[in-house]
């Protein structure tokens, strides 16, 4: 729940307000009695999780009817010919939301929403992530970063969104060595997306080949490949304290049979939320 007003809030009413000093009434009211369970805090937008109140930013709360750069880029989309795309924006990761008519028409939305966010003083430095679909087609995949905005960030609901965006996709190396393909760009950026979020924890990059090739060159190339997306990673601003990177080689199959099909299975990497 959202709120634009100050007086007394009290932990167990809202989850989301705008809140000012607990002594503070509403205009026009008398001063109401302080209850043990209300908090005194500075005017400003705040979520309750986790039995405390978080500050967060106006542009985290804008397609909530709350104001903020956020919201008015979004409101921009439908004069633009997007009146389908919308926009959630936290911690600095802006994903880009919606169900698209046509392959084409995801195309240049994308490009005019990371165009409109690049065009606000606030969009520096923020990552924007593709959680659009195609009706009728692909999902965005960037979909599970945006349940998660909503959810918050717990290990549980940090691990489904990794498993959920990397479930039918993997990041794409050039053969046989850590070099990362420019086509898996949104992918990593996405992944990013969940690590920025999900910054309390420690996250475990694991690389896995298959069994084709010498077992030493098989674990030497999948930390290699674990090292390239940890870099990638610390690259767009997460910390590099909280990446793990594990090189795995051919030693954790998900499918030892010997065929193409398990090949590709086989050669990924995976993504684990592990507790500080």
């Amino acid at each position: 729940m959202f709120a634009n007003r100050t007086g007394t809030i009290c932990a167990s009413i809202l989850t989301l307000a705008v809140l000012g000093a607990c002594d503070a009434p509403p205009p026009g009211t008398a001063k109401a009695p302080v209850s043990p369970d209300c908090v005194t805090l500075a005017e400003g937008f705040y979520e309750f999780e986790d039995g405390q109140f978080l500050a967060v930013s106006a542009a985290d709360v804008s397609l909530n009817g709350a104001t903020g750069w956020a919201g008015e880029v979004a409101a921009g989309f439908a004069a633009q010919g997007f009146p389908w795309m919308s926009l959630k924006v936290r911690d600095r990761v802006a994903t880009l939301i919606g169900a698209a008519p046509s392959p084409e028409a995801k195309a240049a939305a994308l490009t005019a929403g990371e165009a409109a966010i690049a065009a606000r003083p606030e969009g520096a430095g923020v990552l924007v992530i593709d959680g659009i679909s195609v009706e009728g087609g692909e999902r965005g995949v960037g979909e599970s970063l945006a349940v998660l905005v909503d959810t918050g960030a717990t290990l549980e609901s940090c691990q489904r969104a990794f498993d959920e965006t990397m479930n039918g996709r993997n990041i794409t190396f050039e053969s046989g060595n850590a070099r990362i393909s420019p086509v898996s760009a949104r992918l990593l950026d996405a992944v990013t997306g969940v690590a920025t979020l999900c910054s309390q924890f420690v996250i475990e990059i694991g690389g896995h080949t298959d069994t084709r090739g010498a077992d030493d060159f098989n674990l030497r190339l999948s930390q290699e490949r674990a090292d390239a997306v940890r870099a990638y990673l610390a690259g767009k601003g997460v910390s590099e304290e909280g990446l793990l990177s594990v090189g795995y080689g051919e030693t954790r199959p998900l499918d030892p049979a010997p065929t193409p099909e398990a090949y590709d299975k086989n050669r990924r990497t995976e993504f684990k939320v592990i507790a500080r």
